[in-house]
């Protein structure tokens, strides 16, 4: 391949450029001749056009003249006509000249000029004819009529010619355009290339001189490189001379002082320091010793000893690090050095060790500075100096052992001697001795025997401690290692069970309904088997309890309650519910009571159970089709315990397994390919609870026979600790004060409650319960009864809600998370505001009746409550309900969500209507009056969009609260189309049906505001006062919604307008960055925890990193409910924490708490 110097390329370059000029050149001008003639003929084409119109118009002033003359007489009228007969001549030519070049034309002009020669003679003729023989003659003989069909014919012929040439007027045009046009396209590019050759040569020869001068900054360089390379190779050598120069001076054996000395004249005369001294560390006094020095003339004004952290070498010596010293020494700094005054110096502190452990330190000072090489030497002998100090101390040391070793040889010759005249002595007395002298060498030899046996006894003892010591590190350890796992399994229990709560709500609600049969429409094994899921499910939910606390039942600290429990009802309960299980898998399923066994036990009801039914379902989980499940009652072989066995012909246990299986989270075959599903934790809670209970469980199994558990209950039960007074404590059955108002504090000037709760519609409760399922299930029926409530979970905040509502009674547990059911009685009834209020105590414990009575309480209510005594406690508390809400309108097209809906509502009081298309819909709506509709957006018949549209339309509607309830995603548009009309929309989910009733409630509330105050029966209390619906306390405010779900940013916006807020949107943590810094005067962010990009915590951080926004209030919203992740979130920045789903009142009761502080 050839290769062009740059030269030549250059060259190359411009001679194409010129080249594309001259050819560039060339195709311009052909493209303007071109053009030029393009116009001609277009000129040409006009012309002809021109020409036969003219032509015609000056055949219609001959003909018209003609006429003129006839009817008159008149000879002036033949002026036109005399004037254009040699004008139609001179046109006829003209048009025979210009189409001369088309065939077609020049026929069509022959023939119209034979026409116009006609013509002409018929025009003349009528003259001559008009002089001769007058205008009777012409008019009877209709000779004005003569040529008109002749002239349709010059019209005829006119207009195709015109038509011929228009047409070709059109090509010629588009022919010059296109002319145009590629002239401009071909000078265009022609100049582009142009151009871009110019261009290119440019940045090529630039690039060219880039590269030359980048070949010589390389060069360069490697120049330089290889100039350190030999001077790093110098330094090398150099530090490896000095360093072996120092190795042969510390060889040898030498002293602590004479290794100084040494030490500190080589490092100085190798490095060419101008002086220099030397320091031993002393451990037993802790600090630093002078031990030599270099260039010195009066070594008495140099510090012989040195505290650590004491002056520039004390801190370097703390420190483990060299540490330079720059500048001049004075006489009078001993603390900052132990040098003395020289002219500028830098100083260099070297401490040196061995094993980590501090020997000394060594200081060198140089007048011209320190150079790196000097540095890098004094750091490599600082080990050598280590070592060398480290065996002249050690040799020191040993010197002193031996001299020790003699001086104690000599003691014992000294002590010999005395001992052999004492020896001497008593052979006097050995004849005295003789007598006893047997006994005592067998007292000797005993003593001799104890002692070898306590030095060995002593050596075990020592054995035993120290394995006893490496056991406890290992338990702590492992006792680490476990609260670790612990915490782990906590998290992880506590998120499984939310998970499984949330699709057992819907199972447990939805079996409700059919197990009451309001509607009548089942039959009684439907009845049945909607019983049996409601009560598995209701079992499910205490399971699911008890894995969510798995470690208190591993300790075992789960309550354990003793009762009456009849053995029959467990072997019943077991068969109802799973002789269906037993049914579709074809297994036969037996039960059988013996005769010996009594017919009641005390034990745990639910606990024995859960037991029970866990070995069911293993039984039936690992029994195949046709094969059997059996449940024998009887007494085990002491006759003091009930012994049920459970029996299967299932797959069998190897033997190697039984003990595998209860532990938790194990399973026979733990593989990814097991057959058989489940946790693992069953039998592991089995065995827990069983321990509790105070039995056993046996196992006997072999492969492919089949298993039977046995489990082992005490007839008379567990220990429990007694009760004082038990047998007298009240309970809402057996004691009810007759005086509701009864209390033993006398008030001298007790208000009147009637005035605190003036405007109040309904009758209030407050319900004070740590249990939020309990508490719900109070709630339900505290609305059954006709009353509105407010819940509360701790007992801090119990007093104050109750001051602030006055209600008209209280629900109050004794064991409570902050203060006690106790206390707060004591509050309530010292207030003279609240003592009037009757309370109802109750609790899982005893309360002794006498302390009930005296503390002021109404009645007491002893856990696990019943149906019957919670219907007794709201009848005996109800008064005179009013319910000012009439009907609402559920637009829903699937009818078995509708019919739901309908029947939970109806529980509520709330008169419903059902549509399930959108013209029935509205059809409704015009005929009835309804105080609310609830909305789904897809419909059959029409969008739901679209309804709302059209029912907004109507000015009767205008103000109809509407609620959207829809599992749809909705985008941006759908949401600022439901945003203009909708008050609320509820997402479906396991959850919704609860939230959309609350919502309906809201409106409730809102209609019976207009005559009174209204209370939300699903308010929680905060630490603020609960919202007053004070609009203009937050009129106006402007409020940044931060969260990536269109549908909760709609509803969080609908209700936040319903007070005449202003709401800005941002979709994740980024984009409300750019909010804030685009819209100005925002008073407060509501900001979403978990978002795309950026998370709720980091948006937090980042605008609390900004000044301007230092005090901007933030509320953080999470669906997460853990102490944990509140603390995370107020340490993010945020101002409060509320959890989702929103409760819309606690939520404005914090915004308006916070935008006025």
């Amino acid at each position: 391949m050839l290769k062009f110097s740059f030269r030549q390329q250059v060259l190359a370059g411009f001679v194409v450029s010129i080249v594309l000029v001259f050819v560039v050149a060339i195709l311009s001008y052909n493209s303007i001749r071109q053009l030029e003639d393009d116009t001609k003929w277009v000129d040409h084409t006009q012309k002809v056009i021109k020409n036969s119109t003219n032509l015609l118009q000056y055949l219609v002033d001959a003909e018209t003249g003609m006429r003129g003359f006839g009817a008159t007489g008149d000879k002036r009228f033949l002026d036109p006509y005399n004037a254009a007969i040699p004008k139609i001549t001179d046109k006829l030519d003209s048009l025979k000249n210009l189409t001369v070049d088309n065939p077609t034309q020049v026929g069509r002009i022959d023939s119209l000029n034979k026409l116009v020669s006609t013509q002409l003679n018929i025009l003349k003729e009528n003259i001559l004819t008009r002089e001769s023989k007058g205008l009777d003659y012409m008019v009877q003989n209709s000779m004005f009529l003569r040529g008109k069909s002749n002239m349709d014919s010059i019209r005829y012929l006119k207009d195709r010619i015109n038509g011929e040439e228009g047409r070709l007027l059109v090509v010629r045009k588009a022919s010059s355009e296109a002319q145009s046009t590629a002239a401009i396209f071909i000078i265009a590019s022609g100049s582009l290339i142009f151009l871009i050759i110019i261009l290119v040569l440019f940045f090529y020869i630039q690039k060219t001189f880039a590269k030359q001068k980048k070949i010589e900054a390389d060069i360069l360089k490697t120049n330089d490189q290889l100039e350190n390379v030999l001077e790093e190779n110098e330094n090398k050598n150099w530090l490896l001379t000095g360093t072996g120069a120092l190795s042969d001076i510390v060889q040898g054996e030498q002293s602590e002082q004479q290794l100084a000395e040494k030490v500190i004249k080589a490092a100085c005369e190798y490095t060419g320091a101008q002086a220099g001294t030397f320091y031993l560390f002393n451990e037993a006094d802790n600090w630093l010793e002078f031990k030599a020095a270099y260039a010195f003339h009066d070594f008495n004004a140099i510090k012989k000893q040195i505290k650590l952290n004491e002056g520039w070498v004390g801190q370097a010596v703390t420190d483990g690090k060299t540490q330079l010293i720059k500048g001049r020494v004075n006489l009078k700094l001993e603390l900052q050095s132990s040098l003395l005054e020289q002219e500028i110096t830098e100083t260099f502190i070297v401490p040196f060790f061995f094993d980590k452990k501090l020997k000394g330190v060594f200081e060198i000072a140089f007048q011209n500075g320190l150079s790196s090489r000097n540095e890098g030497y004094l750091k490599a002998i600082a080990d050598i100096v280590g070592v060398s100090i480290n065996t002249a101390q050690s040799r020191t040391i040993m010197h002193d052992l031996f001299e020790e070793v003699q001086q104690q040889a000599e003691e014992l010759e000294a002590q010999q001697e005395e001992m052999r005249v004492t020896n001497e002595e008593l052979m006097k007395k050995t004849e005295m001795l003789q007598a006893s002298e047997e006994e005592l060498r067998v007292q000797q030899e005993e003593l001799r025997t104890t002692n070898a046996e306590l030095e060995e006894k002593a050596s075990l003892l020592e054995e035993k401690n120290q394995a006893i010591e490496e056991a406890r590190r290992s338990i702590s350890q492992k006792m680490r290692e476990l609260e670790t796992t612990g915490k782990y399994k906590s998290e992880f229990l506590a998120n499984m069970s939310h998970e499984l709560r949330t699709p057992l709500n819907s199972i447990l609600v939805l079996a409700r309904i059919l197990k009451d049969n309001k509607a009548q429409t089942l039959t009684e094994d439907q009845i049945k088997y909607s019983t049996v899921i409601f009560n598995a499910g209701n079992d499910l939910l205490t399971l699911i309890n008890d894995i969510l606390d798995l470690s208190k039942i591993e300790s075992g600290k789960l309550e354990i309650l003793n009762e009456k429990v009849k053995v029959s009802e467990i072997l019943k309960d077991v068969e109802s519910l799973f002789a269906e299980v037993a049914k579709n898998k074809n297994i036969t399923f037996t039960t059988q009571q013996n005769n010996n066994v009594p017919e009641y036990i005390l034990t745990d009801m639910v606990r024995s159970q859960q037991v029970i039914k866990n070995l069911l379902s293993n039984a039936f989980k690992f029994t195949s089709e046709n094969g059997s499940v059996s449940v024998i009652a009887n007494l085990d072989e002491t006759g003091k315990n009930l012994a049920l066995s459970i029996k299967d012909s299932g797959i069998g246990i190897p033997y190697d397994k039984q003990k595998l299986i209860f532990e938790a989270f194990q399973q026979a075959d733990g593989s990814t390919s097991r057959k058989y599903g489940g946790t693992g934790l069953g039998l592991s809670i089995s065995r827990e609870l069983t321990h509790l209970l105070g039995g056993a469980i046996k196992l006997k199994s072999k492969p492919g026979e089949g298993s039977e558990f046995t489990l082992l209950l005490p007839l008379e039960g567990v220990l429990a600790t007694p009760i004082d007074d038990a047998d007298n404590v009240p309970t809402l059955k057996s004691w009810i004060a007759e005086d509701g108002n009864a209390s033993p504090f006398k008030l001298e000037q007790p208000l009147k409650l009637d005035t605190l709760r003036k405007g109040r519609t309904e009758p209030l409760v407050v319900i004070v319960e740590d249990d939020k399922n309990f508490a719900a299930i109070l709630q339900d029926y505290a609305k059954e009864h006709g009353y509105q409530s407010i819940l509360v979970h701790d007992g801090d905040q119990a007093v104050e809600t109750v001051q602030n509502n006055h209600p008209d009674a209280v629900i109050l547990d004794i064991m409570l998370p902050g203060k006690d059911g106790w206390q707060i009685l004591k509050e309530l009834k010292n207030d003279p505001e609240t003592a009037g209020i009757p309370v109802h105590l109750m609790s899982a414990g005893d309360a002794a009746v006498n302390r009930v009575r005296k503390e002021g309480a109404i009645s007491f209510l002893k856990k696990p409550i019943n149906t019957e005594v919670l219907d007794k406690l709201f009848k005996d508390m109800a008064a005179k309900t009013g319910n000012t809400f009439k009907q609402i309108l559920l637009i829903e097209d699937h009818k078995m969500q509708s019919h739901a809906l309908r029947e939970l509502m109806e529980k509520q009081g709330i008169t419903v209507d059902q549509a399930f298309d959108g013209e029935s819909a509205f059809r409704m709506l015009t005929e009835s009056e309804y105080q609310c509709v609830i909305l789904d957006i897809n419909l059959p018949d029409i969008s739901g969009l679209d309804l709302l549209d059209k029912i907004k339309e109507v000015e009767r509607f205008a103000e109809l609260p509407v609620i959207v309830n829809t599992a749809m995603e909705l985008d941006k548009t759908s949401v600022s189309r439901l945003m203009q009309y909708a008050n609320a929309m509820v997402v479906k989910n396991n959850k919704s049906s609860e939230r959309l009733i609350d919502e309906v409630n809201l409106f409730l509330n809102k209609i019976n505001s207009m005559a009174g105050k209204a209370y939300p029966a699903n308010a929680e209390p905060t630490k603020a006062k609960s919202y007053s619906g004070d609009k203009n306390a937050l009129k106006n405010k402007k409020i940044l919604i931060v969260d990536d779900d269109m549908r909760n940013i709609f509803a969080l916006s609908s209700a936040l307008q319903t007070y005449d807020m202003q709401v800005e949107i941002a979709n994740d943590g980024e984009e409300s960055l750019t909010k804030l810094e685009e819209t100005a005067g925002i008073d407060m962010v509501l900001m979403d925890i978990m978002m795309p990009k950026m998370d709720g915590y980091d948006a937090m951080r980042h605008i609390r990193k900004q000044q301007k926004w230092a005090k901007l209030p933030i509320i953080a919203l999470t669906a997460k409910a853990m102490k944990e992740d509140r603390d995370k979130c107020i340490e993010a920045g945020a101002n409060d924490y509320i959890t989702k789903p929103v409760d819309v009142d606690r939520l404005l009761a914090l915004m308006q708490i916070w935008l006025e502080q």
